[in-house]
Parts: C-alpha cells; sequence; structure tokens
C-alpha cells in the first residue's frame, strides 16, 4: 500500500509539473514580455511603409480624410520627420509597446501607442469630444499556445478588444476606422468592417493590417522579459 501510494504521489507531482510547463515539453514560458520600440525604428520597419499609402478607404469605401501618413504626425509632433523618413534623431523612445502575457495554455498580446498630450496638435485638441479624452490606439488579442523550450506558437486569435479612437472625437469616423471603437469586443473576423477587421492587426510585430490573420511564432527571453517575432 505503501508503494501505491508513493507510486500516486510521484503521478500527481508529474501532473503537476505538466501544467507549469507546456504541453510536458519545454521550460516554463509563462510570464509578460514586452517590446518597446522608438518611433524612428517603427516608421522605418517596411510592414509599417507598406501600411501607409497615400490615400486610404473608410469601410464605406470612401477616403479617409485622416490617413495614417497625417494622423501619427497631428498625434505627435515630435514624430513628424520619423514619418515622412527625414529624422536623423533617435526617435521617441517609448512610442510604440507590445506586450505578450502567457498563462498557462492561453496568450495576450496587445499592441498600444504611447500618446503624450503635451505634443498632440492644436487640430486634433480642437476635434477631440472632451477635456478628459485622449487619442489612444491599441488592441488586446486573446487565443491559446504551445510552446517548444522559447518558441512559442500564438494561434490564431479567438478574440479582439479594441481601445480605438484615434482623436478622441467625430473625427474618428474620418480615418480608417470609420468610427470609434472603444471598449469594444469582438469575436468574429470580418473583412467588411471593424470591429471584425482588426483581427487582421494581429500578425507581425507592427500595428498594421494584413491581409488575413494567421497563426505566429514568436520567441521569448525569460531572462530579459522580452520577445521577438520569428
Amino acid at each position: 500500500m505503501k508503494k501505491v501510494r508513493k507510486l500516486l504521489a510521484i503521478a500527481l507531482t508529474a501532473a503537476t509539473l505538466c501544467t507549469l510547463l507546456t504541453a510536458c515539453g519545454g521550460k516554463d514560458v509563462s510570464g509578460t514580455y514586452t517590446q518597446t520600440i522608438n518611433s524612428k525604428t517603427y516608421f522605418s520597419a517596411q510592414e509599417v511603409k507598406n501600411d501607409m499609402p497615400e490615400t486610404e478607404k473608410r469601410p464605406d469605401g470612401s477616403e479617409a480624410m485622416v490617413a495614417f501618413n497625417r494622423l501619427f504626425g497631428m498625434l505627435d509632433s515630435r514624430v513628424a520627420e520619423d514619418v515622412a523618413g527625414t529624422s536623423s534623431a533617435a526617435g521617441v523612445s517609448d512610442y510604440y509597446k507590445v506586450s505578450l502575457e502567457l498563462s498557462g495554455d492561453k496568450y495576450k498580446l496587445t499592441k498600444s501607442f504611447n500618446v503624450d498630450m503635451d505634443y498632440v496638435s492644436d487640430q486634433v485638441k480642437g476635434m477631440m469630444g472632451g477635456e478628459a479624452d485622449k487619442p489612444t490606439i491599441s488592441l488586446t488579442f486573446t487565443g491559446t499556445y504551445t510552446a517548444k523550450d522559447s518558441t512559442v506558437t500564438l494561434e490564431v486569435p479567438t478574440q479582439v478588444d479594441a481601445q480605438v479612437s484615434p482623436v478622441a472625437g467625430m473625427a474618428d469616423s474620418y480615418t480608417r476606422f470609420g468610427g470609434t471603437y472603444m471598449n469594444t469586443s469582438e469575436t468574429t473576423a470580418s473583412t467588411d468592417g471593424f470591429p471584425g477587421r482588426f483581427f487582421n492587426y494581429f500578425n507581425t510585430l507592427y500595428f498594421v493590417e494584413s491581409s488575413g490573420t494567421s497563426a505566429m511564432t514568436v520567441t521569448v527571453d525569460k531572462n530579459a522579459g522580452t520577445f521577438s517575432i520569428d
């Protein structure tokens, strides 16, 4: 009987360890990992350049009068030269942040811009809905993941939570989003309009729209608390 109890204890211990180690196949990768990108690096990325055409369309097919290549300079006067690709400075250090939280077999991936009201243009401030409002661009994707050592595969997200109000006012409708999406959750992807189209902002490190949504592989650095997208 003692031997049986001992074997049972060992089995329970192994089972507990397996819940801590992803799929019993590697080291524990649970934790929070971040990437903070300065504005010069952000706007130098080819994915970002490709997602900033001269003209953009709103979901209804009409022209977005506040396209990304204008919007970002309006939201932060310090990045105007970075957007244009003419800056020789290092850029705003804490401009863009991506956070990856891994817990159990679930992930949360959040992409967000740091908006400093001291550098928001008077034009945007004049369009804002109220003094308490602040331009916000942030998306959080949730889903499941698998891991093998430090390589983590983020499966296609099952939900996206949006905090998107680029100018914090009625002019949000003149951006590519066609409106304001604050405290908005969506579980069904769509190619027709937002918030369903926010799923297409999942792939790559940057806040750019892809033609669809697919699983994404990242490499985490447990010691440094950072990650990179493969």
